[in-house]
């Protein structure tokens, strides 16, 4: 019941930022910063800190930690809002970078000592049901691009990540803030798009899960769940669809 209501609620989030965030711009930087806080509860609690919880402690950890750093970033963003769309687009192209590149390591690095200890539990919860979408780049290419990352152990590497995607995180940040109302459409679109493709994966999730799925439904949903094209396409075309209407909306 409790992860129906949170698909509903971060549903109604994603469709209000992909499609009206520029309209509700501060409002929108509010919801940006619930959903980045959640997203960024989720990690440290994935990477670091969930094991240093103690089990009688864990469950409750992990239920009250996303929302309570997700309302404080929330009140945050929505009291410094122009200031927070800096953060918001930096945080959030930082992520988003950050986790492909585990997911790939994960995948394709075996070998990798990570400074980090990854549980099997905590890498499900990193891939957020969407292990499919490491298919979209193939081994050798990611191969390819780990051998370009400087530093000569993992942990130089993984460390070389993050400072990349730092740095990369910051110029995507400034130009927004630069560029101000088209961009914002863009970065809000983007974000909404991100929402409701963890809405689509979890609502596929549930319904492989039920029981009472219909036969002739299961392929479909075992696809949602497991190609990481259809995620893709459905995020893309959420995007292009959010970026229009807001674009649009200029010459209502």
């Amino acid at each position: 019941m409790l992860d129906s209501v949170m698909l509903i609620v971060f549903g109604a989030m994603g469709i209000l930022l992909c499609f009206y965030g520029f309209r509700m711009f501060r409002f929108s930087m509010a919801m940006a910063g619930f959903f980045i806080g959640m997203q960024l509860a989720d990690f440290l609690d994935t990477l670091f800190l969930l094991e240093k919880i103690p089990a009688d402690y864990q469950d409750m950890w992990v239920f009250f930690f996303p929302i309570v750093l997700g309302i404080l970033l929330a009140i945050l963003s929505y009291a410094i809002y122009q200031k927070a769309l800096f953060f918001v687009s930096m945080f959030f192209t930082w992520y988003t970078l950050v986790k492909i590149a585990l997911l790939y390591i994960i995948k394709t690095q075996n070998n990798l000592a990570l400074s980090i200890s990854l549980t099997p539990d905590s890498i499900a919860k990193l891939t957020d049901g969407s292990d499919g979408a490491q298919n979209l780049i193939s081994d050798k290419q990611m191969s390819t691009v780990m051998s370009w990352i400087p530093g000569n152990s993992d942990a130089e590497k993984l460390l070389a990540i993050v400072l990349i995607a730092l740095v990369i995180g910051i110029v995507v940040g400034v130009l927004i803030c630069m560029i101000q109302e088209p961009a914002i459409k863009i970065i809000t679109a983007v974000i909404g798009a991100d929402i409701l493709r963890d809405v689509f994966l979890g609502t596929m999730g549930m319904l492989y899960a039920w029981e009472k799925l219909p036969s002739f439904l299961v392929p479909l949903v075992k696809q949602g769940v497991e190609n990481g094209w259809v995620s893709f396409f459905i995020w893309a075309a959420l995007i292009g669809s959010g970026v229009t209407v807001q674009l649009k909306a200029k010459d209502d």
